[in-house]
């Protein structure tokens, strides 16, 4: 569903990812983890065709088939779109139009039930809010409720659960995980990875450094970067949905 082929990008004559390779199949969740400055998000910006006009990239981006990675989102095929779920919610979010109104806009299917499904309780109330009068991790279950109303064949989640508590990021971690769509996950968190992706793929400035199935990454990284991440998570002594206790 969606294939991305040597993907390099950079500003000026600065690199910031270097020959980029990914491919997830639809109903596949794929990991693209990193630390900060890695590249991880660049890519994203890249899938999805919203890189900045300071960036400039070459390679081939593929979804569903069609070649996309020389077209602004705007500008793709409807069936050639990825949903993204950004990280700053406050600003994915129309400041003057109720949440309600504006899942409505894009959804195909009852939007009670996408913030039901986000795990958003008092939905009426919810609806009818603005997006200021949200806390911030409501903000993002509405971005992810967006997201999940496209229906584009692919959806590009960075950092989707920053905002959210534990039990609440549990909630949209099974969610993500249900998803019939191809999902690609960034995210720092390697715990959060393995509760959600079939596959890890470990960027470090700007390249792939090691990458395979998530049980076998897990448990014997090659790459300096895989193995910082989870000794990072080993630290936080975090649970996960999926049971894997970091300690």
């Amino acid at each position: 569903m969606l294939d991305v082929e040597d993907l390099s990008v950079s500003a000026g004559t600065t690199p910031l990812v270097r020959e980029v390779s990914l491919r997830v199949a639809s109903g596949e969740a794929v990991a693209l983890v990193g630390a900060s400055g890695s590249g991880k998000s660049t890519v994203a910006a890249a899938i999805v065709g919203a890189l900045a006009p300071n960036l400039t990239a070459h390679g081939t981006i593929r979804i569903d088939g069609l070649r996309v990675d020389a077209r602004p989102a705007r500008a793709r095929p409807a069936g050639a779109r990825a949903a993204m779920v950004f990280q700053d919610s406050a600003t994915a979010l129309n400041p003057l139009v109720p949440v309600g109104r504006q899942l409505h806009a894009v959804a195909r299917r009852d939007v009670a039930d996408l913030l039901r499904d986000v795990g958003l309780g008092d939905v009426p109330a919810c609806a009818e809010r603005l997006p200021a009068e949200l806390s911030g991790g409501q903000r993002q279950r509405v971005c992810i409720a967006l997201a999940l109303a496209a229906h584009a064949p692919v959806i590009v989640a960075d950092e989707p659960t920053t905002a959210l508590d534990v039990v609440t990021q549990a909630g949209i971690l099974r969610t993500l995980r249900a998803l019939p769509t191809a999902l690609v996950l960034i995210t720092h968190d390697i715990a959060v990875a393995a509760a959600v992706c079939d596959r890890i793929v470990v960027l470090d400035a700007g390249r792939v450094v090691e990458s395979g199935c998530t049980a076998a990454l897990l448990e014997s990284p090659t790459s300096t970067a895989a193995n910082s991440l989870i000794q990072r998570a080993r630290r936080a002594e975090r649970t996960v949905v999926g049971g894997r206790r970091w300690a």
